[in-house]
């Protein structure tokens, strides 16, 4: 009983700030249970009645459309661009050492912050993605990404892209070297080695990180709501806005 004793503050913290809020959460749900707009009667059942606004709103339906767009999108590209990275990290190069270090900043910074630093490298006349981009001559004017219905949603996404690459580095790391060394001596490729030897070698990390960046995009909601606040005509209002 001694070594359950140290899961007691656990379990009582999980207690009171998840299962509490969510027990709480499905009751209300049947309720009528506006802040703004009290009942004399207070918060009396109405049974099934707020499911069934739900489903007859047609914003409803568009959140769920642009969430499984976000999350497609922006967990393949986590994954891509964590994987690619992992591998040019998991080569020996001079300063990699630095260049591990590094890649832990965009962990460090805050959501928030981010998001104000893109806001301004958005901004259709001062920011920096334009101004590249024109000079590259591959625009010809200004885009307000934010603003602009046909774009916000990608912009949105590529915000919301930040390495997995330390996780997946942890896992391409534990994978013999002798396998590589095997690979060589037979005269396989760079390609065939990290089809044959890498991904199978870190499957059960990839599914840990598939699931984490699913859990983590379907929860989201700080990037969304501070980059455009659900708009432009609700081109960016994921679910967790929508609610």
């Amino acid at each position: 009983m001694e070594p359950c004793a140290f899961l007691v503050p656990l379990v009582l913290l999980l207690f009171l700030f998840l299962v509490i809020p969510l027990v709480k959460a499905a009751i209300m749900s049947f309720q009528y249970y506006y802040v703004t707009k009290p009942s004399p009667n207070g918060h009396y059942f109405v049974g099934l009645e707020n499911y069934g606004k739900v489903l007859k709103d047609e914003y409803f339906f568009n959140s769920v459309k642009v969430t499984l767009i976000y999350i497609v999108v922006t967990v393949a590209g986590r994954y891509i661009i964590g994987f690619i990275t992992a591998l040019l990290l998991n080569t020996k190069f001079l300063g990699r050492g630095l260049a591990r270090a590094l890649i832990i900043i965009p962990w460090a910074v805050p959501e928030v912050v981010a998001c104000l630093v893109w806001i301004l490298m958005y901004d259709k006349d001062y920011g920096i993605i334009n101004f590249l981009l024109n000079n590259a001559g591959i625009l010809s004017h200004n885009i307000a990404y934010l603003q602009d219905v046909s774009v916000a949603l990608p912009a949105a996404m590529v915000v919301n892209i930040p390495y997995v690459a330390i996780m997946l580095l942890a896992g391409m790391q534990s994978v013999s070297t002798d396998l590589y060394e095997a690979a060589d001596i037979d005269g396989a490729t760079t390609f065939q080695k990290i089809r044959y030897i890498t991904v199978p070698a870190i499957r059960s990390v990839s599914t840990t990180v598939f699931l984490l960046l699913i859990i983590w995009t379907i929860k989201d909601y700080a990037i969304a709501y501070v980059l455009t606040k659900g708009g432009p005509s609700r081109a960016t209002e994921l679910l967790t806005i929508y609610i």
